[in-house]
């Protein structure tokens, strides 16, 4: 059972979100996954990562988080709401890419503080979930892949966590698709997943679910994140925005806040 998680996959359950965007013409839903940003050796900035697209025009983005238990999540769920001074986005710095992050911090301690002796259970992406950028020579032009998100009309709203939908690549993701860093996969890409993360699985069984046996799965982690257009494609085909920018993308808003954090 994933309450609380054990496994590296049931823990990526509890890193996504399915996101509630509010737009002038009405509710985008879409998904995101949350990393920390390690703004310097005392303090770590949560965000959630997504894309630009899904969060175009956004006056206000919603999501929920499971209550923290004295051994990890409970069950129940409450609504996160991001508006005004509490909704900070941040874009790519290249406008081509299609990656945004909410920065969710201001909310959180304010839902915290109007809810005392009460606590959110976060859980994120850190660097260990990333594959490792001098492991990338390794892949090949067909690879198991899993993406994690919240379609629109299959969202288990009881459990509050997101589907798990198994895929391979289809262009190699070694390669640049169309002079972009980006690759394609071959997967059920429906309605709501974009900003889904899309992880390398490991191929193969495992000897369980425990800490030992998890710790074999190597050959696992983060390649990037469905982004828009191809991205939402029924007929099973995503394009996957690149981990590089994911990290590029933090990296920028890392950088902003330790500067901001500096003495004048």
């Amino acid at each position: 059972m994933p309450f609380p998680p054990i496994t590296i996959t049931e823990r990526l359950l509890h890193a996504v979100k399915r996101l509630e965007v509010t737009t002038p013409a009405g509710i985008r839903l879409a998904t995101g996954y949350c990393c920390q940003v390690p703004v310097n050796e005392d303090r770590s900035l949560p965000a959630i990562i997504t894309t630009r697209q899904a969060l175009a025009q956004a006056s206000a983005v919603s999501t929920s988080f499971h209550l923290a238990g004295k051994g990890g999540p409970l069950r129940e769920s409450v609504a996160l709401r991001m508006e005004g001074p509490t909704l900070s986005i941040v874009l790519h710095p290249k406008k081509n890419v299609d990656l945004a992050a909410v920065l969710h911090a201001r909310a959180m301690i304010g839902w915290q503080e109007a809810n005392p002796g009460r606590q959110l259970f976060s859980q994120w992406l850190d660097e260990s979930a990333f594959f490792p950028e001098d492991r990338w020579e390794e892949l090949d032009v067909q690879e198991s892949v899993a993406a994690i998100g919240a379609p629109e009309k299959l969202w288990d709203g009881s459990n509050n966590l997101p589907l798990l939908l198994a895929g391979s690549t289809a262009s190699h993701p070694l390669l640049d698709y169309n002079g972009q860093p980006e690759f394609v996969i071959s997967a059920r890409m429906l309605p709501g997943m974009w900003g889904a993360p899309v992880l390398l699985q490991q191929v193969g069984a495992r000897g369980g679910r425990t800490p030992e046996a998890i710790a074999q799965r190597s050959r696992f982690g983060l390649l990037g994140t469905l982004r828009g257009g191809m991205g939402a494609d029924p007929h099973g085909l995503g394009l996957v925005v690149k981990a590089h920018e994911t990290r590029r993308l933090l990296e920028s808003i890392r950088a902003d806040v330790a500067g901001r954090l500096k003495p004048n």
